[in-house]
């Protein structure tokens, strides 16, 4: 490996005409968070005298220079050479503003790179997913949302921080900036040696990800493999990003890695699992001279996988039976992306199977991807699938509100990614049954559960389903989503203070003895909850149900319009209305 460091102030970094730093398409989105961008400030801010502050490094694939523009591509560092170019580009615009040209231009200049004969470019471009939304925050275009919340946040965050400086400090801080801080550039001429570098270095970025350590190890051996292999695995992993944008990539990778191999993993088993599967996979991994390394089964994984719990314990198989090409290895990979990103944000072609989705997404049925993945990629039929939906629904809530074990639940869903897609409704149904909590159970707890903030997205479904459950003949019926309706606390969620008092009237008076004891007791329970489309205006009063009864009965919601034949509403109805939704639950929710 020939590596080429470089300690380069940022005037000298940028300072090339005839260099330009990309950062390529399969770069994650801008990830810094508060901590990071004001920590470099900081830093440059608080450089003394004549010293110099490192802000640590970046890796480069260079390959060989000429005389026009030199692309090179960032491999490590984006997070750091992004801020630092809003930070450049918002002080540009402000001394722009206040007529300060000369000094503008010359950072201007850093901002962009020409060759002789050329034409500008930006010295930093992103080729990225966020490259649209980074020109338009630039050049402060805000007419539309922004997808990517902490790149819109820096640069509104860096803008009224410049604003608020004087111009005497703007100076000072942008020579200090220009001139006192360092950064070390790691020139690479090999892919596979610049991408096996990014693993190793240690920086004050983001730590590494799973899904960071994934890439680097997938594109660094397909730069091994042949320069067609790096430009296939480039354009793979910019397919995942996008599929899988607006998602907790890491979490995909373990829900993946969990349908293929059948059994429960820890985040910690993410990493080695994807290169035990790559090494024994992939057909060109045959000649790498580490392959033997991953030869021997990892029976640590299997015990630490399923807590001891002998029932679930299925054996770890890397299908080293089933050798592919690198490229089917892409596709599988890129095809389980596309489909987890359909799955986690409800946007399959099906209008049903998204409404489906959207109750166990409401439910927290994170435990069912991987399962929901090996059926969709391994050609489940609408129809069958659709039924493991419902069948899910009922089993998940039921396992959530009997507060059973989460590990064991996700154990069983990945040792049903050994099921038949073709015909998995079946032995999908015996699983369920062996696992899911009697209808005793079910009807207790779901009558006592607390349906706190955490989870009140399960309550809305709960009620949700309620509701369309009293619509009998018209099951096409659905509530309105949930930028449309809230769940509603009948007795309501601040009793005590004096701002409550004021806006819902004296509910410890009306409430009884103990009322602020109880108050924690039963406030949660679903017999407390309704769902209500549009704002609520209840003001005060010494009776502070009887002006909710009223709104009540202009709700067009029938589970709400049911609360105005109550005269009064305190725990003892609480505790019977719970009693009275839970016996429809055990009937709404069946065992599989």
């Amino acid at each position: 490996m020939i590596i080429t460091p470089t300690s380069l102030t940022i005037n000298q970094l940028f300072g090339s005409n005839n260099e330009q730093y990309v950062i390529p398409t399969y770069q994650r989105r801008y990830s810094w968070h508060e901590r990071q961008v004001w920590e470099l400030i900081d830093d440059i801010g608080l450089i003394e005298g004549s010293d110099t502050h490192l802000l640590g490094s970046i890796v480069c694939l260079t390959g060989h220079h000429t005389a026009g523009l030199n692309k090179l591509e960032l491999v490590d560092g984006q997070q750091r050479l992004t801020t630092i170019t809003i930070l450049l580009e918002c002080i540009r615009q402000r001394l722009d503003g206040l007529n300060e040209k000369d000094e503008a231009a010359e950072v201007a200049r850093l901002l962009s790179a020409k060759p002789l004969g050329g034409q500008p470019v930006r010295k930093v471009v992103l080729d990225s997913i966020d490259a649209i939304e980074f020109g338009r925050l630039v050049t402060n275009d805000n007419q539309q949302g922004f997808k990517n919340k902490q790149l819109e946040w820096a640069f509104a965050a860096v803008r009224e921080w410049v604003s608020e400086q004087t111009l005497g400090n703007l100076a000072s801080f942008l020579y200090r900036l220009k001139n006192q801080a360092i950064v070390i550039r790691l020139d690479v001429s090999e892919a596979k040696d610049a991408f096996k570098l990014f693993e190793t270095i240690n920086n004050r970025g983001l730590k590494l990800s799973p899904t960071d350590i994934i890439k680097n190890f997938l594109l660094g051996n397909a730069a091994r493999f042949g320069d067609d292999a790096l430009q296939a695995a480039r354009a793979s992993w910019t397919l995942l990003i996008q599929h899988l944008d607006g998602t907790n990539s890491d979490a995909f990778f373990r829900y993946y890695l969990m349908s293929l191999l059948k059994v429960r993993l820890t985040a910690s088993d993410v990493v080695p699992s994807f290169k035990k599967i790559f090494m024994k996979q992939v057909l060109e991994a045959k000649a790498l001279p580490e392959r033997h390394l991953y030869a021997d089964p990892d029976d640590s994984m299997e015990e630490e996988a399923e807590n001891g719990d002998d029932r679930l314990l299925v054996e770890v198989d890397t299908g080293a039976e089933e050798q592919i090409s690198f490229k089917d290895f892409l596709d599988r990979l890129v095809l389980g992306s596309r489909i987890y990103g359909e799955l986690v944000l409800v946007k399959t072609s099906d209008a049903e199977t998204n409404r489906q989705l959207r109750n166990l997404k409401m439910i927290k049925a994170v435990q069912t991807y991987g399962f929901l993945m090996h059926l969709r990629a391994d050609g489940c039929s609408k129809k069958h699938f659709k039924e493991i939906l419902k069948l899910t629904e009922s089993f998940v809530l039921r396992r959530h509100i009997c507060r059973e074990r989460s590990n064991e639940t996700e154990a069983l869903f990945a040792k049903l990614c050994s099921v038949n897609p073709s015909n998995p409704v079946p032995a999908t149904r015996e699983a369920y049954r062996e696992l899911c909590p009697a209808d005793d159970k079910f009807r207790d707890e779901f009558a006592t559960t607390s349906f706190t903030s955490n989870v009140i997205d399960r309550a809305r479904y709960c009620l949700e389903q309620f509701e369309m459950s009293k619509h009998g003949e018209h099951p096409e019926l659905q509530v309105l989503g949930a930028e449309d309706v809230h769940v509603e606390h009948i007795i309501p969620q601040k009793i005590k203070t004096k701002k409550a008092k004021e806006e819902f009237g004296d509910w410890i008076e009306y409430l009884g003895d103990k009322a602020e004891l109880h108050h924690q007791r039963y406030l949660s329970r679903i017999g407390n909850l309704t769902i209500f489309a549009g704002a609520l205006n209840i003001g005060a009063s010494n009776n502070p149900f009887h002006k909710k009864r009223q709104a009540y009965k202009e709700s067009s919601i029938k589970l709400t319009q049911e609360l105005f034949k109550k005269s009064q509403f305190k725990f003892k109805d609480v505790e019977q209305r719970s009693k009275e939704l839970a016996e429809m639950a055990v009937n709404l929710w069946p065992i599989p």
